[in-house]
């Protein structure tokens, strides 16, 4: 009698994923709200868990998805019972649209409020932005309610292609409360209005009354974002466009002797930039808002390539004029004048001073042949424009110091749930913009989301709508790693490195290669067990998150 190896799983932190997706009761929520067909072996759940996973183990999702399940250890992953053969190509296409069909967009909603809610995260404080993502083929919509798949505003810079567009409303950790796929041409102008109604319902849902932070990028500094937030309870922090007229009466007003600045401060614990705020107050289309002007120490490394490149082709500039009058002088003073005029008239110097004078030369006047003997040679007077430039740093300061500033706009009190809400203050959950703006780098990132290769809309916005749910699936696995590893008890990831805040991919490769293998014993009954015990540190991330090896045994 022996004992045989059934199976040998390349399990790695896939079945960390699914887990925490259990654990969050996501599959029986799905299940819930989507009609399940009696004659068919899968549930909804098992398909979107599946894609999910596929999504995460880094193929292109939905390329032989049949064959990929045949290597995977579906009773663990999914549950006990389904089989690969289940997960063929029409059956998933069946599936997807049952998704559309049950409404992708609620079911993805209410996935969303329950991770808030089981996680126990604090609803006050959101920021919102939208980015494009680039297809390929023709799709054409059946219907105007379909997602329109078209060619629009590319922030890839991929104009030829059509596109999609997603939409992220998330806390201060980028955790999405509220996430949509919608048509690739739609205006963050119009997406921010419509979008304030659709988050207040989610906290309405959650039974979360009261005032809110929205928290969005310049496209939203529009009369109707306004009005809509205030009729969500929102109070809203954006950044002002320079095109603005309050905008500019404020940075007029903050660079007049009369304004008095904050002291310098930073918003980070260790080397951080430096600012300034000054703040003032206006009115836009009958509202009343604060407008707090923010200095920056550190220059936009674009702008700053900006202004050198600006001051280099001045200094450029006026070397060639030098030379060349030097080549070609005038033979009267009136011409030289004249030219002089005409040079200063139409000189735009920023970071320069220039003094210009012209010069008066006598010299002999050239003529063919020897002169005769004691005849007087015969001169000619030149005139000659030299300048006198010099590099003008109070000019550079003053530039530099007024391109490092912008203006937030916000309708938030001085004083909002008993805290003390000063431009600083603004300023910091502005700055938590980079929470949004980073989940888009997993949306784009090809490790997850590679090319989307399905050929209605509607299955292309179900396929949409799951790279978003996998994103907050991401965003929960790698928030709860973060609240055990610290600084004060850092982590040894992969080559050794010290971790103390680290993303959810370095905690991938610490679980790249664990194996699961299954064993058949003489009785017929089937063994799991590990190809080689768990390290330290990775018993110790499947403690920190509540597990343990039976996730995969």
């Amino acid at each position: 009698m022996t004992i045989r190896i059934q199976a040998i799983y390349e399990s790695s932190y896939l079945n960390i994923i699914s887990a925490i997706t259990k654990q969050l009761g996501l599959h029986q929520l799905i299940d819930r709200m989507v009609p399940v067909d009696p004659q068919c072996q899968t549930r909804p759940s098992d398909i979107v868990l599946l894609l999910l996973l596929d999504i995460f183990s880094g193929r292109q999702a939905l390329v032989h998805l049949e064959g990929w399940a045949h290597e995977m250890d579906l009773p663990k992953l999914i549950r006990e019972g389904v089989q690969p053969s289940q997960f063929n190509d029409d059956a998933i296409a069946r599936h997807l649209d049952r998704l559309y069909d049950a409404g992708i967009h609620s079911i993805v909603s209410e996935c969303l409020l329950q991770i808030y809610q089981k996680e126990r995260i604090p609803l006050r404080v959101f920021h919102a932005d939208t980015t494009s993502f680039s297809l390929y083929g023709t799709y054409e919509s059946a219907s105007s309610k379909t997602l329109n798949i078209t060619y629009g505003y590319s922030r890839d810079g991929r104009s030829t292609e059509k596109q999609i567009q997603f939409g992220l409303v998330g806390n201060e950790e980028g955790l999405p409360l509220y996430a949509d796929v919608h048509d690739g041409n739609l205006s963050d102008k119009t997406w921010n209005p419509s979008v304030l109604s659709r988050v207040h319902e989610q906290l309405q849902r959650a039974k979360i009354e009261g005032e809110w932070v929205y928290v969005a990028d310049s496209a939203a500094m529009t009369a109707d974002t306004l009005r809509e937030a205030k009729a969500a309870q929102a109070l809203v922090i954006t950044r002002g466009p320079n095109s603005l007229r309050i905008v500019k009466e404020a940075l007029a007003q903050a660079d007049s002797d009369q304004a008095v600045w904050s002291e310098p401060f930073s918003l980070a614990e260790k080397k951080g930039t430096s600012y300034r705020v000054w703040e003032t107050s206006a009115s836009y289309h009958g509202d009343p808002v604060r407008l707090i002007v923010v200095e920056s120490e550190a220059l936009d490394q674009r702008k700053e390539r900006t202004f050198q490149k600006k001051r280099m082709k001045e200094a450029e500039l006026l070397q060639n004029e030098q030379e060349r009058w030097s080549r070609h002088p005038f033979s009267c003073r009136e011409d030289a004048e004249k030219a002089l005029s005409s040079f200063q008239k139409s000189l735009r110097l920023e970071f320069h001073r220039v003094q210009a004078v012209i010069e008066e030369t006598v010299r002999p006047k050239k003529r063919r042949g020897r002169p005769k003997k004691g005849v007087e040679p015969e001169t000619e007077t030149l005139y000659t424009i030299r300048l006198d430039a010099g590099f003008d740093q109070e000019a550079w300061e003053k530039a530099r110091r007024r391109a490092s500033r912008f203006v937030l706009v916000t309708t938030v009190p001085t004083e909002w749930n008993g805290r003390l809400m000063d431009g600083k203050e603004i300023l910091a959950l502005y700055k938590g913009q980079i929470s949004v703006e980073m989940n888009f780098s997993f949306l784009k990132d090809p490790f997850f989301t590679d090319e989307i290769y399905v050929k209605k809309p509607e299955r292309v916005a179900v396929l949409g709508y799951l790279f978003l749910l996998a994103l907050a699936i991401y965003r929960v696995f790698q928030r709860r790693v973060r609240q055990f590893v610290t600084p004060e008890r850092p982590l040894k990831g992969a080559g050794g490195r010290k971790l103390t805040r680290p993303t959810g991919q370095a905690i991938f490769q610490l679980f790249a290669y664990v194996k699961v293998v299954v064993l058949e014993l003489p009785d017929g009954q089937q063994q799991r067990s590990l190809g080689k015990p768990l390290t330290y540190e990775q018993r110790r991330i499947l403690q920190g998150l509540g597990m343990d090896e039976g996730i995969y045994v």
